[in-house]
């Protein structure tokens, strides 16, 4: 029997990484993936969902445990991503991690966070997709269903 991590192997091997989307499988390829290798994806999808949503889980925890160990305070009234003040129109969102807080503009927060998880993402070594494959960018994506 093939564990989830030998199909993985394959479909890398293939050029295609497979992702999961809720209870879906999603393959990101240059070219399409071997018809062998579709067949065996719906075969073990059941336990590729469950593997790969655990291991999204996993680096999640890893990466908000990294982003609160290298948190950093700014000072009240300047957003911590720009470095602006307060807007009447862009409130603050208080971020608190111990007895640390910062300040982060509503515009600037999605940014802010989307570069911290990408510095805790390489400094754990982490690929930039989920733990499925590689995080080549790709041309196509299929939904083996």
């Amino acid at each position: 029997m093939m564990s989830v991590d030998d199909v993985l192997r394959m479909a890398k091997s293939a050029g295609v990484t497979v992702l999961v989307e809720g209870y879906d499988l999603i393959l990101e390829h240059e070219a399409d993936p071997p018809s062998h290798l579709v067949a065996m994806l719906r075969h073990y999808k059941r336990e590729l969902v469950g593997a790969l949503r655990m291991r999204e889980a996993e680096q999640r925890s890893l990466i908000t445990q990294w982003i609160n160990d290298h948190f950093t305070s700014s000072p009240a009234g300047v957003c911590a991503h720009c470095g602006g003040g307060p807007r009447p129109d862009d409130p603050f969102v208080l971020l608190f991690v111990g007895t640390d807080r910062g300040e982060v503009h509503s515009s600037c927060h999605s940014t802010w966070l989307a570069e911290r998880e990408a510095e805790a993402r390489k400094a754990l070594g982490l690929e930039a997709h989920s733990a499925g494959g590689n995080a080549e960018p790709s041309n196509s994506r299929t939904n083996p269903q």
